[in-house]
């Protein structure tokens, strides 16, 4: 038997412990690199990279980050595969809305999904007029990243100008939230299906509570609030297997991000739960279309 893992990196520690999980199922895994591919617009040369799937799908772990048309080719080349008939967990329509803040943020408010009021613009003023709007305590994320990466905290004008100003000669896009009070610590709760498997709490000395920016993990007993939450979200973004990061504030629960493509490393010291277990094993049972 055979099963494909689409990463850029063969090599990723996670990727490597689920590739020997699979191996120990009897299944021969192949990579599927995208920054390798060559693609030669030929049906049956296509369709001979995923020939002896069983199950008939591709486990995505990433496809890179690149130069913008690159990105849009990566994920042109997960269309294809659709088109072809793998079953992607997670899709490619999950990947485009939980990598983009934006897109995740409507589809939460469009269902209702508590969230931080948050404002997306092009134009510096408007920025500006949002910081004001916002509170004057803000925090700054680029529209696509992770791990924390870029991630900046406003709460003085004069500062607020400067970055504005700076980043709308770079031609960027102020996506800007309120800050929101959280005691250094978030929550991270992982989803499979309709099931939320373990979660942990991210504390951190500072307000950003991203493992790579230094925050500790500790264990968290999930409420049904939490996970109902977490379920309904991961649902909404259309990501069958998410990382879904909840803050407690004085509002109640409030969904931060979805990540379409979730680290298990750090959540796996606190939890008894075989997480590379269970991902194998959702996705062997739900890849078919």
């Amino acid at each position: 038997m055979r099963s494909m893992i689409i990463t850029p990196n063969p090599r990723d520690p996670e990727v490597q412990v689920l590739s020997d999980i699979f191996k120990k199922r009897g299944y021969e895994v192949k990579y599927f690199i995208p920054s390798n591919v060559k693609v030669k617009i030929d049906n049956k040369q296509f369709k001979e990279q995923f020939e002896k799937l069983d199950p008939y799908g591709a486990l995505v772990r990433g496809f890179g980050a690149a130069a913008t048309q690159k990105i849009f080719f990566r994920l042109d080349l997960l269309n294809a595969m659709e088109e072809y008939g793998l079953k992607l967990i997670n899709s490619r329509e999950s990947l485009e809305i939980a990598s983009d803040k934006f897109l995740t943020s409507i589809y939460l408010d469009r269902h209702s999904i508590p969230t931080p009021k948050t404002v997306i613009c092009e134009n510096p003023n408007d920025a500006l007029g949002s910081f004001e709007e916002l509170g004057r305590d803000i925090v700054l994320k680029p529209l696509y990243g992770s791990k924390g990466v870029g991630i900046t905290r406003i709460n003085d004008k004069g500062f607020a100008e400067n970055v504005f100003y700076t980043l709308a000669q770079l031609n960027q896009i102020f996506y800007l939230q309120e800050f929101i009070e959280h005691s250094n610590r978030d929550i991270r709760v992982l989803v499979l299906g309709n099931k939320a498997i373990a979660g942990m709490y991210r504390v951190s000395d500072n307000w950003k509570t991203n493992i790579h920016s230094g925050a500790t993990m500790e264990p968290i007993e999930l409420t049904k609030d939490i996970k109902n939450l977490a379920i309904k979200a991961a649902k909404i973004t259309k990501t069958e297997i998410a990382g879904v990061d909840i803050v407690e504030s004085e509002r109640g629960l409030l969904v931060l991000e979805v990540n379409s493509i979730p680290g298990f490393t750090a959540l796996q010291k606190v939890t008894e739960i075989n997480l590379a277990e269970e991902i194998v094993s959702y996705f062997l049972k739900n890849a078919t279309l």
